[in-house]
């Protein structure tokens, strides 16, 4: 019944990167900019990837799982610029290793057999990144720019980030570990309200912070 929304994603992708595309006169670092890269990165994965297989005849989790570890990666360093704290700084780069590590390892556990998505590092990826989250709004909440914190487009990315990928993490692994029958009118419905959550986010962030704060 719902299958039909999967395809819609790509549009609300697409709307979050036009406003952040028009909000970059607002966004003065590179910091700032490369929160726009990455939504136009997703918005290329999903065109590569609805149309990989009918381009090379193989199943699209090549593309899914390579974005996963880009996106990821690039998470955790964007948070390791956000945390002004040395050893929060420094934990970011262990977990920044450690993801490496989990996602080689479950590439060379999966060498035989690629068409799977790699559930284990997605988990693990959200899970650091959750816990470099919660260092990060701890470091706001503790400081003057808890008086602003809404005014900054980082706030509102991050918050998108985990309006995502937090809900979406048991919904994986119930159907992984449970062996739960995928429908895919569910999943389809569940990838698109968590991605409406998230570009909403998104959108705020480019529309309501101010210069001054983006930095």
């Amino acid at each position: 019944m719902f299958e039909f929304l999967r395809s819609y994603i790509i549009y609300l992708a697409l709307l979050s990167g036009i406003v952040g595309a028009l909000s970059l006169p607002k966004l003065p670092g590179n910091k700032a900019k490369f929160l726009v890269l990455l939504i136009w990165f997703s918005i290329i994965t999903e065109i590569v990837g609805y149309y990989f297989t009918q381009w090379t005849g193989l199943l699209n989790f090549y593309v899914y799982n390579f974005y996963m570890f880009a996106s990821f990666s690039a998470y955790i360093l964007l948070l390791r610029a956000l945390l002004t704290k040395y050893n929060n700084r420094i934990a970011s780069i262990a977990f920044l290793i450690l993801f490496v590590i989990a996602y080689c390892l479950n590439l060379l556990y999966f060498k035989d057999d690629m068409n799977r998505s790699f559930t284990y590092s997605f988990a693990i990826g959200v899970l650091l990144v959750l816990i470099l989250s919660c260092l990060y709004l701890i470091e706001i909440f503790n400081s003057e720019k808890i008086l602003n914190f809404k005014k900054s487009v980082f706030f509102w990315y991050v918050l998108g980030i985990l309006v995502f990928h937090v809900p979406f993490t048991p919904f994986m692994l119930a159907i992984n570990w449970f062996l739960i029958k995928q429908d895919e009118s569910i999943f389809s419905l569940v990838l698109f309200i968590l991605n409406f959550l998230a570009h909403s986010c998104f959108i705020i962030g480019f529309l309501w912070s101010e210069k001054k704060y983006n930095y």
